[in-house]
């Protein structure tokens, strides 16, 4: 129910846009961790490991930003009800090695932070039960009977076998 609420928050809040086809990839940076696009438009939210010299920030160790591809592709940071709802993170432990954290969408999906090589980073989750390490997000919206807002139907999540190192594709049923 949250995660429904919340997605309708995120819907309203982005601009009223026909469905699109060939959604944009950011550019890849040498912090990127992954993002996260949706059917409604290619606007996309960024997460970046946020850097203090060689070191994870220890304050804000994620740096999150959306991309409005909608709006010729500025930089904007999230708007307060995305942070708070939907696409902000919160980290959820205190262990100093792999950093653990959520999206404000959803308790139950943990993303560890984790150095994979000197100065590399890595986000790592477990969606059935295979352990992949993070690249982007895709969300599939679809309207709600009687007008009441917009729900996800799926989330594919893309990256690679934590183990293999192979590209990996796992599909989510939010139904």
């Amino acid at each position: 129910m949250k995660l429904a609420v919340i997605l309708y928050i995120i819907c309203f809040s982005c601009s009223i846009c026909l469905a699109q086809t060939g959604y944009p990839e950011p550019k890849k940076t040498e912090t990127r961790l992954f993002y996260i696009q949706h059917s409604n438009n290619h606007n996309t939210y960024v997460y970046d490991v946020n850097l203090n010299g060689d070191k994870i920030d220890k304050l804000k160790p994620i740096d999150e930003y959306r991309i409005i591809y909608t709006e010729n592709g500025i930089k904007k940071p999230l708007t307060g009800l995305q942070e708070k709802m939907a696409y902000g993170m919160t980290r959820v432990d205190t262990n100093p090695d792999v950093l653990t954290f959520q999206l404000a969408a959803t308790n139950n999906l943990n993303l560890y932070l984790m150095q994979t090589e000197p100065d590399k980073y890595r986000i790592y989750v477990t969606v059935n039960k295979r352990k992949m390490y993070l690249d982007k997000l895709f969300v599939k919206l679809k309207d709600r009977f009687f007008g009441s807002g917009i729900q996800a139907e799926y989330v594919l999540f893309y990256g690679t076998d934590f183990n293999s190192g192979k590209s990996v594709t796992e599909k989510l049923d939010m139904n």
